[in-house]
């Protein structure tokens, strides 16, 4: 019992931490831009996020179903078929990551028209080009950081996986005031910032691998097909998951940039920033215990499995009523640090106490998804995320507003997580673990 509640605090914050300095790389773009450019630049970066965060979201396939597999090959004591997983999906990382650096320099226009930015006006317009641009040349460091990221914490060492995301949070903020504030650079700046500062981040994570501290090596593996299909099977769900963030993103430019125009997609801009940082705490429990559930499920160890999704429940359960409770309270301090404009605070700090209720389902919907999917019941998991982040989310928010008036577009959210939490009980419970021999669910 002692040594399991050790596994899951030395998992759970180090992987809390590398998602929230992940994150935090588009958050402080948006501090400085908003600061030092304008609000306008703030909505134009917004603009950018929904291709951005589609692109992260397809590529998370990979390592997230790639370390699940690896995880329960070790506990198996697989150990090649572990390094095999590995290998494949930092193959499939880098092919994704070359496909995207390519459509975003050469249609960043057409995807900018695309997330809503017709009925902008030209000057956020061509901002948002201009970010877009300068930000997919960076894809390669962008995607492999993350994806390194992973498997650094599933290969033992959670907290170098931690500091390799630090190291480039910290490069970012330093490079985001050099090239903002001295140099005048813009959002071009901003996006250059966030690139260079995921250099530095692969940098320090790579030192994992070629200093040989786990079980994990860069070396030549088979192609294998089966393989392929089924780390993509086991990364659907966190994939899925993470589509949330493109879709309300995109969802809300549209319909905000026809409601109420640019105004209304620099509130949203706001509020994606702080919805992403607590997305991101939320979602490290839920990441850092995915390996402990690998490995448990890989040893046939059906208490450690449940252990950990009750302790995973009541610790996102308290951490997003604490993060609510706290955004309620300093709304107004919140905003301003991203932008002063007095419309602008008004407005976003309005909606920022409904919208930030989605916070308590969401969390809860976290836990059970990752859980899902580490234990190998992908179609479940399947299920709970497409609902949450592409189904549901889409149609709250263009008919929640329609049905009821415009001020409630900011309740979309917390509608469409509490119908998801509704979705992710039901099949929990019919797929429950307890009380049933481990040896019957293993594929």
């Amino acid at each position: 019992m002692n040594d399991k509640l050790k596994n899951l605090w030395r998992y759970i914050f180090p992987a809390m931490g590398g998602l929230f300095v992940t994150y935090l790389y588009n958050v402080v773009d948006g501090i400085f831009v908003g600061q030092g450019v304008g609000s306008a630049a703030l909505g134009a970066v917004n603009i950018g996020v929904p291709f951005i965060t589609f692109a992260v979201a397809v590529a998370a396939m990979f390592p997230m179903g790639g370390a699940t597999v690896a995880a329960i090959r070790m506990g198996r004591g697989d150990r090649e078929g572990a390094n095999h997983a590995f290998m494949a999906s930092v193959a499939l990382t880098l092919l994704v990551s070359v496909l995207l650096t390519a459509a975003g320099m050469v249609f960043c226009e057409q995807i900018i028209s695309m997330s809503g930015g017709r009925t902008l006006s030209g000057a956020m317009r061509d901002m948002a080009v201009d970010y877009l641009f300068y930000y997919c040349t960076f894809s390669i460091p962008m995607l492999m950081s993350t994806c390194l990221s992973v498997f650094v914490r599933n290969d033992g060492s959670p907290a170098l996986s931690f500091v390799g995301m630090c190291v480039g949070a910290g490069a970012n903020i330093f490079l985001d005031w050099l090239f903002i504030f001295p140099m005048d650079m813009g959002v071009i700046g901003a996006a250059i910032a966030s690139g260079l500062g995921q250099v530095f981040s692969v940098a320090v994570l790579l030192s994992h691998f070629l200093r040989k501290r786990g079980n994990l090596r860069f070396r030549r593996f088979p192609v294998s097909g089966a393989l392929i299909g089924k780390i993509c099977k086991r990364g659907v769900p966190e994939a899925a998951s993470q589509l949330t963030t493109p879709v309300t993103a995109l969802c809300y430019n549209l319909m905000l940039a026809r409601l109420v125009g640019d105004i209304g997609v620099s509130t949203f801009s706001v509020l994606s920033f702080i919805y992403s940082l607590a997305n991101a705490i939320l979602s490290g429990t839920a990441q850092g215990l995915q390996p402990l559930w690998g490995l448990c499920y890989g040893e046939r160890d059906t208490d450690g499995m449940n252990l950990y999704f009750r302790w995973g429940i009541r610790i996102n359960a308290i951490l997003s009523v604490v993060i609510y409770g706290l955004l309620f309270l300093f709304a107004e301090p919140a905003i301003r640090i991203f932008n002063r404009d007095p419309e602008l605070v008004q407005n976003a700090s309005a909606a920022l106490s409904l919208f930030g209720l989605s916070f308590i389902p969401m969390a809860l919907n976290l836990i059970y998804t990752a859980f899902l999917y580490s234990t190998k019941r992908t179609l479940q998991a399947d299920a709970v995320s497409l609902s949450r982040g592409v189904v549901l989310k889409a149609a709250a928010i263009f008919c929640l507003s329609v049905l009821l008036g415009s001020d409630t577009i900011w309740l979309a959210p917390l509608a469409a997580e509490m119908l998801t939490l509704l979705l992710a009980r039901m099949l929990f419970k019919t797929s429950n673990l307890t009380g049933r021999k481990i040896d019957k669910i293993i594929l």
